[in-house]
């Protein structure tokens, strides 16, 4: 891991780091919420194999990069061309994971004649559109909060980052464990597997809950465009036992971007798939040979 920051022409501070293949073809990676540039190191190991440099920004207000108040969606492809001449990149692929999800729709929409591909693993739906039934109740009670009482939102938040640098086999977490499914459970508790999904988490909640909620804040608010209007292929990879974000909202998008392709596991929930299936999440986005273990839609 290298971590790195450069001045955007806005003044404000951008960090990143990278993983994989420093000569390899450019990625850039998005990570989820409430999580940090970190989380990328879960995908290092097939990174090098393929070939791939994996690049992965902190969103604004998150890890090294500095906070920008009342951002947009729509602003990210703005910094990523930012980001992509800084690092040297002319084209490259974009992969995001979860809340990552809308911020590759953004990128394909405004920088399709960059793009080598993108990909969305477990993305976070449209929630004006589509809404929060479908989330995991946790988020949903998170979002009331944010609505009617942003104050205890933030304590809420606080208490997140102490409770999650304990043991995931002892309380409280052992108990949040238990709200997962089987995969989930397996996979997290797989050596050094935690260790990083607590490090990208921390990375993100260390700052302080403002910069995280506003982080949400995207996700709640208008994106500013409509996903049918994306003209560029979309590979989703979603499991059916995702207790976080429910496969149906994958579905429900991929039906309205002419371009998509959809993979689904039957056993894969939010966490198990994305770490499960890597390899071949990340041969697809090359267009290399791997063996399917996923149907493919």
């Amino acid at each position: 891991m290298s971590d790195q920051t450069f001045t955007l022409s806005n003044g404000l501070k951008l960090g990143y780091c990278e993983y994989g293949d420093p000569r390899g073809e450019a990625a850039f990676y998005f990570h989820g919420w409430p999580s940090s540039r970190l989380q990328a190191a879960l995908f290092d190991e097939h990174a090098k194999k393929y070939g791939l440099r994996l690049i992965c920004p902190d969103r604004p207000g998150i890890g090294l990069s500095d906070f920008k108040a009342k951002r947009t969606l729509l602003e990210w492809p703005d910094t990523l061309a930012e980001l992509a001449a800084h690092v040297g990149a002319d084209n490259y692929h974009v992969i995001g994971w979860s809340g990552g999800g809308p911020y590759v729709l953004a990128t394909a929409l405004k920088l399709h004649k960059r793009l080598l591909s993108a990909t969305i693993i477990c993305g976070a739906p449209p929630l004006t559109f589509l809404g929060d039934r479908q989330m995991f109740w946790l988020y949903r009670f998170m979002i009331q909060l944010r609505h009617y009482f942003p104050t205890l939102l933030g304590l809420v938040l606080r208490l997140g980052g102490v409770i999650c640098k304990g043991d995931p086999c002892n309380r409280p977490l052992r108990l949040l464990m238990k709200l997962l499914g089987a995969e989930d459970r397996r996979v997290l508790l797989q050596p050094g597997i935690y260790d990083v999904v607590r490090d990208a988490t921390l990375g993100a909640l260390g700052r302080g809950p403002r910069s995280v909620i506003a982080d949400a804040d995207i996700y709640l608010n208008e994106w500013g465009f409509e996903v049918s209007q994306i003209n560029f292929p979309i590979r989703f990879w979603h499991g059916k036992d995702d207790r976080n974000i429910a496969w149906t909202y994958t579905q429900q998008i991929a039906e309205l971007i002419p371009q998509a392709e959809t993979h689904w596991s039957e056993i894969d929930g939010h966490y198990s798939l994305p770490i499960t299936h890597s390899e071949q999440i990340i041969a697809a986005a090359m267009q290399k040979d791997v063996p399917e273990v996923m149907k493919v839609a």
